[in-house]
C-alpha cells in the first residue's frame, strides 16, 4: 500500500526558511539520518505538542531570526479523512496545536528523559500511572454499545425537543421585553428536566403583565365616589303621610279661591307695607272688604294646614332635585365602572372584583314619583291619612344605593393604592411571568419529559452493564507499565539491575538504588533505562488495547553514550514494538545521527523506509547504507560543483574523508602524510594542498602563516581530488550518497588545467 509523510516547518529550530518534503512510503517503520545541528530535536520536539501532558514549548524553539513558527504532518493514505497535526506559535505566546491524524503519538528525545527521569534521579515513579487498559479480551459489548448509541440518539431527540420548546418560550419572553431578567436566564433545559410536575398559570399573569404594561401615563385616581340625598327628608316624609290634619274655619269657596295662590298670596303678605298692596301699590286701609279679605289671608297662611300644604311643596321640590342628582350621578357611577373594569386585570389582587349594580334612573324615578304622587294627594285634603310605604320603600332603595356606593368606593381606593406601587408590582409580576413561562414549558413538555427519563434510566443501566462487561478484563495501567518495564530491565542489563514491578523501584544486587541510580549508573546504562522505560510508559497513553492500533512512535536517537551492547537491545526492542503491544502495524519515525545505528535498523530489516535529512530536506537512502562520512562527502561535492562556498568546516571534512580511507584502506601506514604518498593515493598526491588543508584548516592553524593561503579554486580542487579518489576505489559510496559523479566529471579540465 503506497502512501505519504509530509512534513512542514519554518520558523521553528534551525529552519529559518520553509524545509521539510514528502516522503513516499510503503511501510510506516521509518529511519532518518541527519547529522548534528540539521533540526531533529527540534521536529521531536514539535511532535511532542501532541501530547496533553508534555511540557509546553517556550520561545527558545522560534528561530532566533523570526518571531512565529509553523510546523504541519501530514498524511495521505487515500482515506477522505484529513489527519494532519499542525502546531503554531509566535514569540511571547502558547503553541496551538490542532491534531486530526487520530494518532497517538508518544516521543523519546532529551525532554523526555529531563522530565521523567532525569529530574527524578533516574528513579522510576508509578506514582502518575493511574487508571485502566481495557482489554482485547473482554466480553464482545458491541451490540450494547449500538443499543447504548441508539438510546443515546432518542434521549438527544428527546433533548431537542424540549430545547426547541425552550427557545421557544425564550424568544416569547425576550419579544415581552424580559432578556434581562434572571427568570428568563435561568429557563434552560437542564433547569425544565430538573422541575417537578406542575401546572402553569402563565395566561391569567400574561394578562395581568399587558393590563399592567398598558396603563395610562399617568394613572388616574378613582377614588372619591359620592352621591348625597340629603336634601330630601323622608322620614318627615313617612310622618307626614299618615297625619291628618284639622282644616281650618274657611268656607270651601275661599279655600278653593286661596289654596292655588297659597304660594302667591304668602309671600305677598310678607312683602305689605304702610297699608299698600305690594303688586298694584293701592292703599287699602280704608277699603273694609279689601281689609278684611287681607285679615282672613293673613289667619289663614298662619294656620296649620297652610304650613302642612307648605312643608309639603318644599318635600317635592327636594324630591324632584333629587332625581336630577341621581341622573347625574349615575353617569359618573358608570364612568368610573368602565374605567376600573378597564384598568383592574393589572393588579391580580383586585381583577376578579365587580362593581356592585345600582338601581336604574327609571327605576329611581318611578320610586320618586309614587312619593311625589301621595304628597300631592295628601296636599288636596291634608286631613285624609295617606299610607307611608312609597317613603318606605324610596328610603330602603337610597340605602342599597349607599352601601353599593360604599363598596364601589372602597374597590376604586384599593385601585388607587396598587397604582400609586405599581412600578414595583409590574417588576413583581414580570419576575412571576418568567416563572410561569417555566411551568408552562415544563408542563407542556411532560411527556417528553418522561420519555427523556425513562430513556435516560434505560441507557444508565445498559451503560453500567457495558462497564461491568469491559471491567471484567481491563488492567491497571501502573501493573502494565511495570510488569512491560521490569522484562525490558531483565533484558537489557540481565541480573546487574532487576525492577521490582510492586515497588516500582530499580536494585542493584540486594540494594534498592532510589535516587543513587544516578551516581551508580553510566551514562549509557542511564539512556538504556530511559529508553525502556519510555517503551513501558506507553500504556499510561491507551484507554484499551484496540487504542495500541493508533500508536505513533517518535524517536529521537536513542542509543546516544550506548556501547554496541545496548545498542543491539535497543535495536531489539524497537524490532518488537509489534510483539509488545500486539500491533498489526508499526508506526514510527526514528531520526539518528549515528550512521552505524542507521545501517544498523537498515540492514537488519528494522527500519523499512530510510531517508537522509540534510540542508532541510528529505532524500531517499536508496542503498539503505550510510558511509561514516556520508555529510562530509555531500558538502565536498556542492563545493566541487560550485553550488557553495568553501567554509571553514571544509578543510575538517576532507580530513573525516581520507582518515577514514586511510585507517580502512592502509591502516598499516603510520600517519596521514604517509597514506598519502601510497600508490592508491596517487590523485590526492597530485593535489599540492591536500595535506596543508587537512592539517591547518581542521586543526585551527591560521591560513596568514603561509605566505599565500589557498583560494577558494584551489580548495574547490582539492574537494574535487577527494571525490575522484573515492569514485576511482569506491564508486558505490558516492552512489550510496546519491552523488552523481558523472556531472561533476565534466568541469574535470578545469581542475587539471
Amino acid at each position: 500500500m503506497e502512501f505519504s509523510w509530509e512534513i512542514k516547518i519554518k520558523g521553528f529550530g534551525p529552519f529559518a526558511t520553509q524545509a521539510g518534503g514528502l516522503m513516499s512510503l510503503n511501510n510506516s517503520r521509518v529511519a532518518i539520518y541527519s547529522g548534528n545541528g540539521q533540526g531533529k530535536t527540534c521536529i521531536s520536539r514539535l511532535f511532542r505538542t501532541a501530547d496533553a501532558d508534555a511540557q509546553p514549548l517556550t520561545d527558545s524553539v522560534i528561530n532566533r531570526t523570526g518571531s512565529n513558527g509553523t510546523f504541519d504532518f501530514r498524511v495521505a493514505d487515500g482515506s477522505s479523512q484529513s489527519k494532519e497535526l499542525h502546531v503554531t506559535m509566535a514569540h511571547g505566546g502558547s503553541a496551538a496545536v490542532a491534531n486530526s491524524t487520530g494518532y497517538i503519538f508518544h516521543v523519546f528525545n532529551s525532554d523526555y528523559i529531563r522530565d521523567n527521569l532525569s529530574t527524578r534521579h533516574f528513579s522510576p515513579s508509578g506514582d502518575g500511572f493511574t487508571g485502566y487498559i481495557i482489554g482485547k479480551e473482554n466480553i464482545d459489548v458491541s451490540d450494547k454499545k449500538d443499543q447504548l448509541a441508539e438510546l443515546n440518539r432518542r434521549r438527544q431527540e428527546k433533548f431537542d425537543a424540549i430545547e426547541k420548546a425552550v427557545q421557544t418560550a425564550r424568544r416569547t419572553l425576550s419579544d415581552l421585553g424580559l432578556s434581562r431578567l434572571r427568570g428568563y436566564t435561568d429557563l434552560t433545559t437542564q433547569n425544565i428536566l430538573a422541575m417537578a410536575q406542575c401546572e402553569s398559570d402563565y395566561e391569567s399573569k400574561l394578562r395581568e403583565f399587558e393590563a399592567l404594561h398598558g396603563l395610562p401615563e399617568p394613572i388616574p385616581t378613582l377614588a372619591g365616589l359620592r352621591f348625597d340625598a340629603g336634601q330630601v327628608d323622608l322620614e318627615s316624609i313617612r310622618a307626614l303621610l299618615p297625619n291628618r290634619y284639622t282644616r281650618d274655619s274657611f268656607a270651601d269657596e275661599f279655600l278653593a279661591e286661596v289654596q292655588p295662590k297659597r304660594d302667591f298670596i304668602s309671600r305677598g303678605l310678607q312683602l305689605t307695607k304702610d297699608g299698600k298692596c305690594p303688586y298694584c301699590g293701592r292703599p287699602y286701609d280704608n277699603d273694609s272688604d279689601v281689609k278684611a279679605l287681607i285679615l282672613n289671608y293673613e289667619e289663614y297662611i298662619r294656620g296649620a294646614e297652610a304650613k302642612a300644604i307648605a312643608e309639603i311643596e318644599g318635600h317635592i321640590r327636594a324630591l324632584s332635585s333629587l332625581y336630577t342628582s341621581f341622573e347625574q350621578f349615575i353617569l359618573t357611577y358608570q364612568a368610573k365602572k368602565t374605567q376600573y373594569d378597564a384598568l383592574k386585570p393589572a393588579f391580580a389582587s383586585i381583577s376578579q372584583t365587580e362593581f356592585p349594580d345600582i338601581v336604574g334612573s327609571t327605576d329611581m324615578k318611578e320610586a320618586i314619583d309614587d312619593v311625589v304622587e301621595s304628597l300631592t294627594s295628601k296636599m288636596e285634603d291634608i286631613s285624609i291619612a295617606y299610607d307611608a310605604d312609597p317613603a318606605t320603600k324610596l328610603l330602603g332603595l337610597l340605602d342599597d344605593i349607599g352601601t353599593a356606593i360604599t363598596t364601589a368606593d372602597n374597590y376604586l381606593a384599593q385601585f388607587d393604592r396598587l397604582a400609586a406601587d405599581a412600578s414595583k408590582t409590574l417588576t413583581n409580576v414580570k419576575r412571576d411571568l418568567c416563572a410561569e413561562m417555566a411551568r408552562k414549558v415544563r408542563a407542556e413538555c411532560d411527556a417528553v419529559i418522561a420519555e427523556s427519563e425513562a430513556i435516560a434510566q434505560d441507557y444508565k443501566q445498559l451503560d453500567a452493564e457495558i462497564k461491568a462487561d469491559e471491567v471484567k478484563g481491563r488492567r491497571p495501567k501502573r501493573a502494565a507499565i511495570a510488569q512491560m518495564l521490569a522484562n525490558m530491565i531483565h533484558a537489557v542489563f540481565g541480573d546487574r539491575y532487576v525492577f521490582d514491578p510492586e515497588q516500582f523501584t530499580i536494585s542493584l544486587g540486594d540494594s534498592l538504588l532510589g535516587d543513587d541510580a544516578e551516581n551508580v549508573m553510566s551514562d549509557g546504562e542511564k539512556s538504556a533505562l530511559a529508553f525502556c522505560h519510555y517503551v513501558a510508559s506507553t500504556w499510561n497513553l491507551l484507554g484499551s488495547d484496540d487504542d495500541a492500533d493508533n500508536l505513533f512512535f517518535i524517536i529521537d536517537d536513542p542509543i546516544s553514550s550506548l556501547d554496541y551492547h545496548y545498542v543491539y537491545s535497543v535495536l531489539q526492542i524497537i524490532r518488537d514494538l509489534n510483539v509488545a503491544f500486539d500491533l498489526n502495524r508499526v508506526r514510527f519515525l526514528l531520526m539518528t545521527h549515528n550512521s552505524a545505528f542507521f545501517n544498523m535498523l537498515a540492514r537488519n530489516g528494522v527500519a523499512k523506509e530510510c531517508f537522509v535529512f540534510h540542508d532541510g530536506t528529505f532524500e531517499v537512502c536508496k542503498s539503505h547504507y550510510i558511509t561514516p562520512y556520508n555529510e562530509h562527502l555531500k558538502d565536498l561535492y556542492k563545493v566541487a560543483l560550485g553550488e557553495s562556498t568553501p567554509m571553514h568546516t571544509t578543510g575538517n571534512s576532507i580530513r573525516q574523508v581520507i582518515e577514514s580511507l586511510w585507517r580502512f584502506d592502509n591502516p598499516a601506514s603510520k600517519d596521514l602524510l604517509e597514506y598519502l604518498n601510497t600508490p592508491e593515493c596517487s590523485v590526492l598526491k597530485d593535489c599540492e594542498y591536500i595535506y596543508s588543508v587537512c592539517q591547518d584548516q581542521s586543526h585551527g592553524a591560521s591560513l596568514f602563516d603561509r605566505d599565500q593561503a589557498p583560494d577558494d579554486e584551489a580548495i574547490r580542487r582539492a574537494c574535487w581530488s577527494v571525490l575522484t579518489h573515492v569514485h576511482e576505489r569506491y564508486p558505490g559510496q558516492l552512489i550510496a550518497s546519491s552523488i552523481d559523479f558523472a556531472l561533476l566529471s565534466q568541469g574535470e579540465d578545469s581542475y587539471k588545467g
